[in-house]
């Protein structure tokens, strides 16, 4: 029974209504207020530049942390290596460009 009174009595879904071209009035939402952005301050140094590095300045540092001192120097290191021979690659580096 597919065209039944009930089922053609039944009153159209919303989509329904689009296609039927009915109307409505849309109320405009208000734009939402936006604070502005302030950008983050850059980081501070992972170490003071003037005297030098000591070793036990690098050793207090994580692997991430040397590989981007390294970068800053002009230096790639490979994570892959254990820290301590980041540390003996890092310093040898730095004292050779000083």
């Amino acid at each position: 029974m597919i065209n039944s009174s009930e089922q053609t009595s039944k009153k159209m879904s919303h989509f329904g209504d689009l296609l039927g071209g009915i109307e409505k009035k849309v109320t405009p939402t208000p734009q939402p207020v936006v604070d502005p952005v302030v950008p983050p301050a850059p980081p501070a140094p992972l170490i003071q530049e003037g005297n030098g590095v000591t070793k036990q300045e690098l050793m207090k540092l994580s692997k991430i942390q040397l590989e981007e001192l390294g970068r800053e120097h002009g230096i790639e290191l490979d994570r892959r290596i254990s820290h301590a021979k980041l540390v003996v690659q890092l310093k040898a580096f730095i004292d050779s460009k000083e």
